[in-house]
């Protein structure tokens, strides 16, 4: 029997934002694990990188586990695996056990598209999946906004162990609705065949070459921006938060806007390259603001948001409109995707240690123009009926 539509939107977003409240919590927090701990901008970005790292192998094996299990298993497994990173990231003495902790994250940042997809796709109409899916993924965009407010504000009064506390009321509560409230999924593939490896099909390795460097651009957006804007823009931590702030409420409106916007093309991937070439052009915006005025980051930040982070969820709805096996397709994206966001963080901090931040943005403007390039190649495969409601 399908639970309501609210319910299983609302845990879905739960779960999207719970997967990535390791990335924004690092990031928030940045500035104050730097000075706490003695951290480099390299040694910050390897944390992200460890993270994704995990994402990026167990992808591999998820998606069909998903398929095979259920979508309510592996939204159990989420919570639980973000629960005890961040409580144990919140006690670690040193540097290698917060990057420890922070690692293991990755497992739920793995699971997090697959579950949540095959979820909707199970039990929303069909008619309702675009508007749930771009709500859902706006979820990661809630956490950005949420951390960008919450985490320096918590840090300044009672310290960056506390933050963290904090941030695991998120996973805990959700795993008690899902328990409560949503019923389990039947099986895609219950004859175990997510032991079994396939290779992707033509149509998704274009769009995991996609995912990839799209990942590897956004990651670094995602992880410097607090830090940068504190050591090149002389920005006080609760501003260089709001900024942040700021990026996540663009995001969110964006995924919600153009979910909508491609659900009504016949190629629902037709619009990415506007989404990656609007991006190059913010990620200027960001990198000029240190020698022109500091406010321009602002602009920089709500452009990016407003492109590229719709990128991921413009992807996860051709994966559910196509309707073969969402949880392998679901995670061979969202591999791609995390392989980017392990290359993007340590390259960018590495670059930046090297060079400064100057040459490292225009890097990262420069993978958003390719990743332009890559999606206007992306074969049509099964051509679908755009939608005109």
């Amino acid at each position: 029997m399908r639970q309501s539509r609210t319910t299983i939107v609302t845990v879905a977003t739960g779960g999207m934002a719970a997967s990535m409240l390791p990335l924004y919590t690092i990031s928030a927090l940045g500035p104050y694990l730097v000075a706490d701990l003695g951290l480099s901008r390299a040694a910050l970005g390897a944390m992200v990188t460890a993270a994704f790292a995990v994402a990026a192998i167990a992808s591999v094996i998820v998606g069909r586990a998903v398929d095979a299990l259920g979508a309510r298993t592996g939204l159990a497994l989420l919570f639980a695996v973000v629960s005890a990173a961040l409580l144990t990231a919140s006690f670690a003495p040193k540097y290698v056990w917060l990057l420890s902790a922070i690692a293991v994250a990755g497992i739920a940042q793995a699971l997090a598209n697959p579950a949540t997809n095959v979820l909707i796709a199970k039990q929303v109409d069909q008619s309702q999946r675009a508007s749930a899916i771009g709500i859902k993924q706006s979820g990661v965009q809630l956490a950005a906004f949420a951390c960008g407010v919450a985490m320096p504000a918590l840090a300044t009064a009672w310290g960056w162990r506390a933050g963290l506390r904090f941030a695991v009321l998120l996973p805990v509560v959700m795993l008690i609705v899902l328990v409560l409230w949503v019923p389990p999924t039947t099986a895609s593939d219950p004859s175990g065949a997510w032991r079994r490896w396939s290779a992707p099909s033509h149509w998704l390795r274009w769009l995991m070459g996609y995912s990839l460097l799209l990942g590897t651009a956004l990651a670094a957006v995602n992880t410097y921006l607090p830090l940068y804007a504190t050591q090149r823009l002389a920005m006080a931590t609760t501003a260089a938060g709001a900024v942040l702030a700021a990026f996540g409420v663009s995001g969110l409106v964006a995924r919600l806007w153009w979910t909508r916007i491609a659900d009504h093309q016949a190629k629902v991937t037709a619009v990415l390259s506007y989404l990656s070439a609007g991006a190059a052009g913010c990620t200027l915006l960001v990198w000029i603001a240190a020698w022109t005025w500091p406010a321009v980051i602002w602009l920089g930040a709500v452009g990016i948001g407003a492109t590229a982070t719709a990128g991921n969820a413009v992807s996860m709805l051709a994966v559910v409109r196509r309707g073969e096996a969402a949880g392998h397709a679901s995670a061979m994206v969202s591999l791609g995707f995390f392989t980017g966001f392990v290359l993007g963080p340590a390259s960018f901090g590495a670059l930046a240690d090297a060079l400064d931040y100057g040459p490292a943005w225009i890097a990262v403007a420069v993978l958003f123009g390719l990743s332009a390039l890559v999606s206007i190649g992306i074969p049509e495969g099964r051509r679908l009926p755009p939608r005109t409601s």
